[in-house]
């Protein structure tokens, strides 16, 4: 299956949404409606939540303007797409497990392909 640009923001906007929902799995454990009330699971939950939507968002950007110039490069596009939400992925895991050089390595990862895409738009 290719990965098309729609493909890639449905799997964003998937992890985004099993990441809020985490969140707000862990508020209604804890009972707290405003930040985390002290507790450690909650506070990686939200940081989790939005690390994740704020590279995500600043990579849908970047895809959708590549996607719009037409340039011929689906294939990169695609395979740059995947790279990402591959990283993202491992990036959240990383943070519930308290994985510190997997996190970095995926958290690079996720800047490479965003510079990537970038300097793609300025070619």
């Amino acid at each position: 299956m290719n990965l098309t640009v729609a493909h890639l923001l449905a799997l964003l906007a998937m992890l985004l949404t099993v990441l809020s929902l985490n969140v707000s799995r862990l508020r209604l454990k804890y009972g707290v409606s405003y930040g985390d009330d002290g507790h450690r699971e909650l506070t990686v939950a939200i940081r989790a939540h939005g690390n994740a939507l704020e590279q995500s968002l600043l990579f849908a950007v970047l895809v959708l303007a590549l996607h719009n110039q037409a340039t011929g490069e689906a294939a990169l596009l695609a395979w740059l797409g995947a790279v990402f939400v591959l990283a993202r992925v491992v990036h959240a895991l990383a943070m519930f497990q308290r994985w510190l050089r997997l996190r970095q390595l995926a958290h690079v990862t996720s800047l490479l392909a965003q510079l990537t895409a970038a300097g793609m738009l300025l070619r």
